[in-house]
């Protein structure tokens, strides 16, 4: 077991080398170990330091290991004792206000504010009112306790330590305890031996001349004492700690009083003497926001959080443990396995296991429990957009892109879809419900439906389905299912919505679907078998002829097998129609550098892909220069969904290429 900071400062010199050296002996990396090797290094006494320095070796190849330049640095010291103050607390620390307003100004202050009280049963100050007592101090007192936040913090308990009666009107808030009449009732002079009651307390009372008060203090991640010197000064000691690192705490009675004790993997903490209704309200708090402020950390990784909850169980069985400190620990193991698999370990533990080689291979039961799940991914695309957006105006293209997000996004809310990506006009959507996702698609459909009967500018879009298992990390998702879906995009029509057989299967028939039978996809050796919605209104059909009438009246390009599809109106119901092959297309030199770094393919499963997906052009080269362009286009797109970086500039390189071609082929 680790020992404690205060253990080792109680030691002699020759028990804190052994100590240090059976650290270096047994090569221990054990995070704690390394907390008490940086303490050790402040030491006063040169020979302890040397050991200390001998034992630091051990930590440096660890991922959390932290350089503070060389030990030989005189600012080195001072860059350990910050350290250890912000992650695991670390001993008192001295605090004062300089230039601070004048005593006597401050006690007129203090009167008036006195005054309104009496009046107004209020008083006025920074601080919320769960921590109304702060605000009956005096401005410098203010100042120092506000020097001790860090941005966006606030005080959220506030207990008086060190109670007597006489401080009952200062609990009360009747009355300050920098007042100039309440110097005498609040003074600790009468406490001669600190240290035995704490050393920490011992500690902090050596740092000021004549301590004033004791106040413990609590933000929703921190923890402080906060002794006060005399009211003739601006000063105080703090002693500061985290939440998250406290492991115990519980209650000591002594009479009418009780003392609330802290373990840390560290130290022990002591809120002394804190009146009983006091001190019982500090263990609920300190118990809850301890759980609440773990947050993830390498050092969780190669805990087996399993085997500790199995080892806590059997102690309470056997009855050695109370039912509130069980179920204490119990919460913040739990607490820390659920940060063990966040998404804000999820880097450390894909690179952990990386570097581990075969012995990674322990994480991955683990990370396929923790992080793979089936959904459902949704893939929507607007129906030639790219060559609507090279014949108008950019505020027009954004104007179109804007009703297209308002028509469609509260759809994707009402039915619980994530909004993963969005990609120029395309969008990538997952849902926990198949059922709910293909309702949102219908809805989606419905309403663009009702949009274009209405408005002489029309939106036409295809919807891909596909349920299966993917990885989600930070709210996205990775996975050949994801691929699936946007190949199911690609095959649908205009108006229509395309989904796979494993979709089928889990709607259970609550919405009628027609058998295209089995279609090859990209990326996939074997045919998948693909099901299209049924829409008993009809709208489907309608949207299909509208989407022909307007693609062919306003000269505009489809990307994929759209237009031929919209085309075939009496060609046999769920049949997917293939265009014919594309002539060769021109080699394209792109001004900036694309994020798809994959090498042209020219195999023969590419050129059937190619002919699958795109439209037959006129025999004119500039249509085929076109139709290079937009076929670029669409890879492009289809890297991005994949999980590629976007390209502002090449996406603005397609729109003006296009734009540029499109007169002549027009003329």
């Amino acid at each position: 077991m680790s020992i404690k900071f205060s253990s080792f400062d109680a030691m002699t010199r020759q028990n804190k080398i052994n100590a240090l050296m059976n650290i270096k002996r047994t090569g221990s990396t054990s995070q704690v170990d390394y907390f008490l090797v940086l303490r050790a290094m402040l030491n006063e006494d040169v020979q302890v330091v040397m050991a200390a320095k001998m034992a630091h070796a051990n930590f440096t190849s660890q991922p959390w290991y932290h350089d503070f330049g060389k030990a030989s640095d005189p600012e080195t010291p001072g860059k350990i004792a910050e350290f250890l103050r912000q992650n695991v607390g670390y001993g008192p620390d001295f605090c004062e206000i300089e230039n601070a307003p004048e005593r006597q100004q401050m006690a007129q202050n203090l009167s008036r504010k006195q005054k309104k009280f009496e009046n107004y049963q209020e008083w006025d100050g920074p601080f919320p009112p769960t921590v109304k007592l702060l605000n009956t101090l005096r401005e410098d007192t203010q100042n120092l306790l506000q020097k001790l936040l860090s941005p966006g913090e606030k005080f959220e308990k506030c207990w008086m330590c060190l109670f007597t009666e006489a401080l009952e009107p200062f609990r009360d808030c009747q009355r300050s305890l920098d007042g100039n009449a309440s110097t005498m009732v609040v003074n600790l002079a009468r406490i001669y031996k600190p240290a035995e009651i704490d050393p920490t307390l011992g500690a902090m009372f050596g740092l000021l001349g004549r301590p004033a008060y004791m106040l413990a203090l609590a933000t929703a991640k921190r923890g402080m004492l906060f002794l006060r010197d005399e009211i003739g000064t601006s000063e105080a000691a703090v002693l500061d700690f985290n939440l998250q690192n406290i492991s115990e705490v519980y209650i000591t009675r002594d009479g009418q009083y009780a003392n609330v004790e802290i373990e840390t993997p560290q130290d022990f903490i002591k809120l002394p003497l804190m009146m009983s209704e006091d001190a019982d309200d500090a263990l609920n708090f300190l118990r809850t926001r301890s759980v609440d402020a773990i947050e993830a950390s390498e050092e969780f990784i190669d805990r087996d959080f399993e085997k500790e909850l199995k080892k806590l169980d059997m102690l309470f069985k056997a009855k050695a443990l109370k039912s509130s400190e069980y179920h204490f620990r119990k919460s913040r193991l739990q607490k820390m396995e659920l940060e063990k698999f966040s998404d804000a370990n999820i880097e450390l533990l894909l690179t952990r296991r990386f570097s581990e080689g075969s012995k990674g291979d322990r994480f991955d039961e683990q990370l396929l429990k923790k992080f793979t799940f089936e959904k459902t991914v949704m893939f929507t695309d607007i129906v030639g957009f790219s060559s609507q957006a090279s014949q108008k105006m950019l505020l027009d293209t954004m104007t179109l892109l804007a009703v297209h997000d308002k028509l469609l996004m509260p759809v994707l809310k009402q039915y619980e879809g994530t909004l993963i990506k969005k990609i120029g006009d395309a969008l990538m959507v997952r849902f926990d419900d198949p059922f709910k996702a293909c309702q949102a698609a219908q809805e989606m459909q419905s309403r663009l439906f009702e949009f274009n009967q209405k408005n002489e500018d029309k939106i036409f879009i295809r919807i891909g389905i596909n349920t299966g298992t993917v990885f989600v990390k930070n709210e996205d998702v990775f996975g050949d299912a994801v691929n699936i879906a946007a190949r199911m995009e690609s095959l649908a029509r205009p108006g229509r919505i395309f989904i796979t057989e494993t979709t089928m299967q889990r709607l259970e028939a609550r919405l009628p679907a027609e058998n295209l039978g089995p279609q090859k996809v990209k990326g996939k050796t074997e045919p998948v078998i693909v099901y299209s919605l049924i829409d008993k209104t009809n709208q489907a059909d309608e949207m299909a002829s509208l989407a022909n009438d307007f693609l062919q009246t306003t000269g505009l390009q489809a990307s994929g097998g759209d237009v031929a599809a919209a085309s075939q109106e009496t060609a046999k119901e769920g049949s997917i129609k293939e265009s014919r092959s594309l002539p060769t297309l021109p080699d394209l030199q792109m001004p900036v550098e694309t994020p798809v770094n994959a090498a042209p393919d020219h195999s023969p499963e590419a050129a059937d892909d190619l002919a699958n997906s795109h439209q037959t052009p006129p025999d004119t080269f500039p249509e085929n220069f076109l139709n290079a362009v937009d076929y670029a286009r669409h890879c492009y797109i289809d890297a991005v969904k994949e999980g590629r970086m976007r390209n502002p500039d090449l996406e603005d390189w397609f729109a003006r290429f296009e734009a540029l071609l499109r007169p002549d082929i027009q003329g």
